[in-house]
């Protein structure tokens, strides 16, 4: 049979209309297929009592002979039933690598549905090696991949002992693949219903200030969360770049270590562990960025050092890419009735606050913001101070002013501080001052703005 050459690489997946997990899945198969060398392959997913077809390529074949196969088969569930002679759900439900080697001599499975492809197709369907995609942690059942027809030179040849070997370190990568979008894709959907929930509340709560004569809070409410939303976006691309970068040099090692056959057992499984451990790390971040974000109903007595350390968490990777070091003097036991995400916001802008404080002065020195929490006579105080040389007099009269700022207008829009001091007057009966203050720390004097929150305990 001429081999068709109306194909490409990654098969033109705007045709297919499909979403963008069937993305990774095709370019899972396309990568598969590589390292084994075959002419073509198909996915399939778990989904509750059934396998379900996913994704579908060949090389062989053109664009529309595998649009009307995508067609076809789109839809296609196959009962997970013993009774069933389906060789993906023996494969699944069995736990182990098939390979079959020239289909058409074998009795143990019929493969009426290859033989009708390649009869309406002119297609030859000559070996093929089937193997679950199973998590090796968590052991669960995600799904099934099938490769089709192994070439070496051209020619259509059998699976070895040594191709096994190979599918089922990389059926455990793919595994740890899907896994993670799965995950990732419903913590994403959780974060979008729950923002479209949070933005409907903002509305009605924007809503209400009007009607209350207090318009022009409720915007400047608003705008302050939409800025703090883009500087949270540039800190969870901070964090999460060095974990995919982690995920991606490994995962590229594993791969040239199965090609060449280096591969060793405990090296693998240590480098899949790592993987597992970075992506938890990045569902962490995502939790963290949705936390942020809930809108709390009501208020609710909360532990005021873990608030300040979920505070620094968030912009963490900020502060470390800046060289800027925390340093703690907390008291762990006290606590506080009110809104736990309203007092985050605050600190963040003091701390963005500091940071800018730091690329604004230059100050050619040791980068250093001092956290301390105490409590006395009734009164807890927050105090955040750092060492960037402190603020000019004249704008520590209007630093809290709304729209003041000293930097570039692309730069800041001067709501942040103007907001901390209206939350924690408003939402806290509280109050906060901040002025410049001199200090020695580890033998050397440096001066720096220092920020006091004072909040009366309940």
């Amino acid at each position: 049979m001429k081999k068709n050459t109306k194909h490409c690489d990654i098969y033109d997946l705007k045709l297919f209309k499909i979403n963008g997990f069937d993305v990774l899945l095709h370019k899972i198969l396309k990568q598969t297929r590589e390292i084994l060398n075959t002419e073509a392959g198909s996915i399939y997913t778990i989904n509750e009592d059934s396998l379900d077809f996913k994704v579908f390529q060949n090389d062989s074949m053109s664009y529309e002979q595998i649009y009307l196969q995508y067609l076809d088969l789109k839809g296609l569930k196959l009962p997970l039933d013993k009774s069933n002679k389906y060789i993906a759900v023996d494969c699944l439900l069995k736990e182990k690598i098939i390979v079959v080697n020239d289909i058409y001599n074998t009795k143990k499975y019929e493969f009426l549905g290859v033989k009708e492809y390649d009869k309406n197709n002119n297609y030859e369907t000559y070996s093929l090696i089937t193997a679950p995609i199973i998590h090796p942690i968590e052991n669960k059942k995600l799904g099934v991949i099938q490769l089709i027809n192994k070439l070496k030179n051209r020619k259509k040849v059998d699976f070895k002992e040594k191709d096994k070997d190979t599918l089922s370190i990389v059926s455990s990568l793919i595994a740890l693949t899907i896994s993670q979008a799965e995950n990732d894709s419903l913590k994403l959907k959780e974060l979008n219903d729950e923002l479209k929930i949070a933005n409907e509340k903002l509305t009605k709560k924007v809503e209400y200030e009007i009607g209350e004569n207090e318009k022009k809070s409720a915007i400047i409410y608003h705008q302050s969360k939409l800025a703090s939303m883009g500087e949270m976006i540039g800190n969870i691309a901070h964090q999460w770049r060095q974990p995919l970068s982690g995920i991606s040099a490994l995962a590229s090692g594993l791969s040239c270590n199965i090609e060449l056959g280096n591969y060793v057992k405990n090296e693998t499984i240590d480098g899949l562990n790592k993987i597992v451990d970075n992506t938890r790390y990045l569902s962490d971040t995502i939790d963290d960025f949705r936390d942020f974000y809930r809108i709390d109903k009501s208020a609710k007595e909360f532990n005021i050092a873990n608030n300040i350390h979920q505070s620094v968490s968030i912009t963490n990777a900020s502060l470390y890419d800046n060289n800027i070091e925390v340093k703690y003097d907390l008291d762990e036991s006290l606590s506080y009735y009110g809104f736990a995400n309203e007092l985050k916001q605050a600190l963040l802008n003091i701390l963005q606050n500091s940071k800018d404080a730091f690329y604004i002065n230059d100050e050619d020195t040791k980068k250093i913001i001092f956290i301390s929490l105490e409590k006395s006579n009734n009164t807890i105080y927050i105090k955040i101070k750092d060492n960037a040389g402190g603020i000019e007099e004249k704008v520590l009269k209007k630093i809290f002013r709304k729209n003041f700022t000293t930097k570039d207008e692309h730069k800041g829009t001067g709501i942040g501080l103007y907001m901390t001091k209206a939350i924690i007057e408003k939402n806290f009966k509280g109050n906060i001052r901040v002025e410049n203050s001199e200090f020695e720390y580890e033998n050397r004097q440096y001066k720096g703005a220092l920020f006091t929150i004072e909040l009366y305990a309940k």
